[in-house]
């Protein structure tokens, strides 16, 4: 029980206070914590525990753990709900000990900080406590007179200049803190050493506390240096690479923008095959290999230049062009044999080749370079060319293919593809056996588009399922109306390979035959030898769907890809269509002579049918007859034709 006049100042006081033993029992506690609890009178608190009231025992285990260790809780900042709303409050828990340093209790403040009032009577009011929490807190607390002497400090300061208490080093007012104290009220941070000669920065904040007699000010120092040096290292990581030390591609154009506007080279470089480098020797070699390349490339790209690291093994150089000594692209062939050379590896002997794609320009429109040199890389590649320069040709190419892109969704979506038809010829009786079904493009601006073209770009497009729909309907439709005229009329459709990885593709063929009221093997499906040499599962499992419906299955271009006939007898082909460039070469090439005569009798010995794509002259025609060859598609019969011109041509209807 304390007494009564002490109990009325610690009621004044503007905040909760209260103390608690080493069991939990309260000692004292003031009015404003005894509200907080729940009761109107301090004193009926006295010997009572945190399990009866509001809060429970949920902070138990925290005081328990104070009085282990025998340290303070300072500033815990907590958010709590109050029926006006959020507050935020500020808890100090302080241990407190006997002469021979066993544990009686702790001593606790819970203040609120939603608004820092009454900051002045706190100071005037609680000059103990105050000593307590400036000692409890990290950061360096100075109260100084305007000469710059020190009125308060706390233990934060004494620590970081090894001085005791009172020290009159702190009381002249040229002490060690002067600087900080005497620094502009604009100065935010301010480099000092600390007693062992460790320099630290420190993040300055200058108050001035009024009514003390005297023009006073509190200066708070935080020492930011981990925080700035983790700074720095966030801001050089979202620069640079982390691997390679290289400027990343963001920082890269913002440099490149933001010189001065030359004349410049962009170089992309490509390493050849590193995947198969990371395969064979791992990561670990693989990174050390890309670092040792961007080390080169340091070393050898003129003072001035600007380098970056694009993706995994892809790197760029902007290089003015008043600093090559040669040619561009005899410094870039220079460059690349350079990179070429040999690198020692963690002992292993590494060699990696690269290609190289360059653009010219100015460095203002280095994002223009960079997809210059970037089509121009990928042209290298295509053409396995290690180096190759962006030109007003390859633009070209660009330009048209941005504008297929950009065409391609909106003719198929509005059905403005056509369909030719080639004509498929009995060899033995010269009559109309079917046709095969060809997409024709022709661009508003470019004129006709080639398949070998537009295709491959639906494909990559992800455009190629609706394409290959249009046309599979059109061709039911198309073959209905002319099986009227002739009942065994077979029209053949190619299929891309990626349609084949589309479950539902024998589905969608079968419901537009039964729309049509056709048999399934009105419609040949054409596919390429790549299909048959595939094992994923849903190719395997169309394939044997659409042999059990019915549809007849032909190879196109046999002979160009992997030419293995294992695969033939067991998916039950029934038809194989000679490539044009066999049939071109039948006059002139005795061994391409020999491989048709005897692709023609294997065929037959398996109960295949041989169709010969490409027939354009007559002896051609004649050759493959007497060979046995069945069937025969060329210029030699027709062009393709559109729908009307072919059934006048080929079907008697005018």
């Amino acid at each position: 029980m304390i007494p009564d006049w002490l109990q009325q100042v610690l009621d004044s006081l503007p905040l909760s206070l209260f103390c608690r033993d080493q069991q939990g029992n309260y000692l004292f506690c003031n009015r404003q914590f005894a509200h907080q609890a729940g009761v109107d009178d301090p004193r009926d608190l006295l010997g009572r525990n945190d399990s009866e009231l509001p809060w429970g025992t949920r902070y138990r285990e925290e005081d328990l753990q104070l009085l282990r260790e025998r340290r303070p809780l300072i500033s815990q900042h907590v958010l709590c709900e109050q029926k006006g709303g959020e507050i935020w409050i500020q808890t100090h828990k302080v241990p407190f000990y006997d002469k021979e340093g066993n544990p009686l209790g702790l001593f606790g403040l819970i203040e609120e900080i939603t608004h820092l009032k009454g900051l002045e009577e706190a100071l005037n009011a609680q000059q103990q406590l105050q000593r307590k929490l400036l000692d409890a807190i990290p950061d360096l607390i100075l109260l100084s007179r305007a000469d710059g002497s020190l009125l308060e400090y706390n233990q934060a300061l004494l620590d970081f200049l090894d001085l005791p208490r009172g020290h009159r080093a702190l009381q002249r007012p040229d002490n060690l803190t002067a600087p900080l104290t005497r620094a502009s009220q604009e100065s935010r941070e301010f480099v000092l050493a600390d007693a062992q000669g460790r320099r630290h920065l420190l993040e300055v904040t200058h108050l001035e506390v009024p009514n003390l007699g005297e023009p006073a000010t509190l200066t708070l120092c935080r020492d930011v240096t981990q925080q700035r040096s983790a700074e720095q290292q966030l801001h050089q990581a979202r620069q640079l690479d982390s691997l390679t030390g290289l400027l990343k591609l963001t920082t890269f154009l913002e440099r490149a923008q933001q010189g001065d506007d030359r004349p410049v080279c962009l170089l992309m470089v490509d390493l050849q095959h590193f995947h198969e480098i990371n395969a064979r020797f791992g990561i670990r070699i693989a990174d050390q290999l890309l670092s040792e390349v961007a080390t080169r490339l340091q070393l050898h790209a003129p003072t001035g230049s600007l380098l970056c690291r694009i993706a995994a093994d892809d790197f760029c150089l902007l290089v003015p062009q008043d600093l090559l000594s040669t040619e561009r692209r005899l410094w870039g062939e220079w460059l690349r044999r350079r990179l070429a050379a040999p690198y020692l590896v963690a002992e292993h002997r590494i060699q990696i080749d690269c290609h190289i794609g360059i653009a010219e320009g100015t460095s203002h429109d280095a994002e223009s370079l960079l997809r210059h040199a970037e089509a121009a890389l990928v042209e290298a590649k295509q053409t396995r060319q290690h180096f190759f320069s962006f030109d007003a040709e390859l633009e070209g190419r660009i330009r048209r293919r941005r504008l297929l892109e950009q065409a391609l969704p909106r003719v198929i979506h509005a059905r403005q593809l056509h369909l030719a038809y080639q004509p498929i010829i009995a060899s033995s009786t010269g009559a109309l056996l079917g046709a095969e079904v060809l997409c024709r493009w022709h661009h508003d601006e470019l004129g006709p588009v080639p398949p070998d073209e537009f295709i491959p770009l639906a494909e990559q497009l992800g455009l190629i399922g609706a394409l290959g729909s249009l046309v599979i309907q059109r061709a039911a439709q198309q073959c209905a109306e002319w099986r009227a005229h002739q009942p065994d009329l077979c029209l053949s459709v190619n299929l891309s390979p990626l349609q084949f990885r589309q479950p539902s593709l024998c589905s969608e063929l079968l419901q537009a035959v039964q729309a049509w009221q056709l048999p399934p093997a009105a419609l040949e499906l054409e596919i390429t030898e790549s299909v048959l040499m595939e094992n994923a599962d849903e190719i395997e499992t169309n394939l044997r769907q659409l042999l059990a419906a019915g549809f007849p299955l032909a190879i196109d271009d046999f002979g160009t890809g992997y030419c293995s006939l294992a695969y033939l007898p067991r998916l039950h082909v029934s038809n194989l269509k000679l490539d044009r460039s066999f049939i071109r070469e039948l006059e002139s090439n005795p061994v391409t002579t020999a491989i048709v005569r005897s692709v023609i009798g294997l065929a037959h010995e398996i109960g295949m049918q041989i169709t010969a794509e490409g027939v354009e002259t007559e002896v051609q025609r004649d050759w493959l007859i007497a060979a046995g060859c069945q069937r025969l598609q060329g210029y030699l019969f027709s062009q393709p034709l559109p729908a009307e011109a072919f059934a006048t041509r080929f079907l008697g209807k005018r």
